[in-house]
């Protein structure tokens, strides 16, 4: 259990370091694991492990059970669980490896609204080196209340609105000194960087996230496999919020006005002329590289303009559908006022027609009532070619 001070610690500073929480046979274990994996699957374009650079091991290395473990590890769900204050899902498995001769990384936060692993509205890093963060691997650096919570805005409507992220002093970065199976807690919008290795060992550890239960990704989380889920416990199984090994095929939307007498849906209709929701089929946008695919904005607001002449200036995820031999990756908008008034290509339901009305869809009035929950907090989803503009816009 974290004590008071502990936690006001971390909300003040925007990190928490927890010495010494791994034995070295854990770290061993972990090790191990980790260099089972198939790293060609998972390099930087160009480089052939351990050329000089940075890996990432992500995607669904969590199948491997000697993986799984630290997932769900108590010493590592205990304090995420307090410093959340809700139940923590598992957005990212991430291991990072770099090499000797591997470069740093510049100063930056991970709050991004184009990532699925970033842009819940409440999550953190759960970080375990497995070797000592010297002067020679390389420190990671952290910007000491650089997290600046006030960011954070209610402009009204169902999402929240982050502020652009405001620079932190060079004096404000300090060296934590991570040891070999410590465990650093970093808030979502903490600055931080890393040194490049000069050693001759490489510098790896798990850079997990954790969000938030009642605070999904924007964009919609990452979909780990059917595999990755099994390989937790019965109990640690809690921590993933989706998986399958269906391929998210489809993308809808839930369009929200204001109608007279509470929330309407527009609902259109499909090539065999039964009402469903507008979208479309699914591609990967690509226009920033990342691993953690699971953003399907770009092809919804793809799907808006062909079938009903509107693009929203984000979109933010309300869940994952069977729909066929695939899934549906759901978002909503909530319009305001100062549209132009024209009609829309199809026709504007309740929440009690949308429930009792026959669509070709059997998830609706479900995807409604989630998207309706007051007690889930949501943010603005964009796309890779809006953020790549500016992330903080609209």
């Amino acid at each position: 259990m974290l004590s008071p001070d502990q936690i006001d610690e971390y909300e003040r500073d925007g990190f928490l370091v927890l010495r010494a929480q791994f034995e070295s046979a854990e770290i061993e274990r972990f090790e191990r694991a980790y260099l089972r994996q198939p790293m060609d699957s998972s390099i930087p374009a160009g480089l052939r492990y351990p050329e000089p650079g940075r890996y990432t091991l992500a995607k669904s290395c969590l199948a491997d059970p000697d993986l799984a473990a630290i997932a769900e590890h108590p010493r590592v769900l205990d304090p995420v669980t307090t410093l959340l204050d809700d139940d923590p899902v598992l957005t990212a498995f991430v291991v990072y490896d770099r090499t000797p001769g591997g470069g740093g990384l510049p100063r930056h936060n991970d709050y991004k609204r184009w990532r699925p692993v970033g842009s819940s509205m409440h999550w953190l890093f759960a970080i375990v080196p497995f070797t000592d963060y010297d002067d020679e691997t390389g420190p990671l650096f952290v910007g000491r209340g650089s997290h600046r919570l006030e960011r954070v805005q209610d402009r009204g409507g169902r999402a929240l609105h982050v502020d652009p992220a405001v620079l932190p002093e060079d004096d404000s970065f300090v060296d934590p000194r991570l040891e070999r199976g410590d465990l650093l807690l970093m808030n979502m919008h903490t600055w931080h960087k890393a040194g490049a290795n000069r050693s001759g060992r490489p510098r790896a550890g798990f850079f997990n996230k954790y969000a938030a239960r009642r605070y999904p990704p924007a964009t919609g989380y990452y979909l780990f496999d059917d595999a990755a889920y099994g390989a937790l416990s019965e109990a640690g199984r809690r921590v993933v919020a989706v998986h399958s090994d269906k391929a998210i095929a489809t993308t809808r939307m839930l369009l929200q006005r204001q109608g007279g007498d509470g929330p309407e849906f527009l609902v259109t209709r499909d090539e065999d002329g039964a009402r469903t929701l507008p979208g479309g089929p699914t591609f990967h946008e690509r226009a920033i590289p990342d691993w953690d695919l699971g953003n399907y904005i770009a092809a919804l607001h793809t799907a808006m303009r062909e079938q009903v002449k509107v693009e929203t200036p984000w979109a933010t995820y309300v869940g994952d559908y069977d729909e066929g031999d695939a899934l549906t990756r759901l978002y909503a908008y909530e319009m305001g006022d100062l549209g132009f008034p024209v009609p829309y290509a199809g026709e504007w339901l309740g929440i009690d027609d949308l429930r009792d009305a026959p669509l070709a869809i059997d998830y609706a009035a479900r995807a409604a009532d989630t998207w309706l929950d007051p007690t889930i907090v949501r943010g603005k989803g964009l796309t890779q070619a809006q953020s790549r503009i500016d992330q903080y816009a609209y």
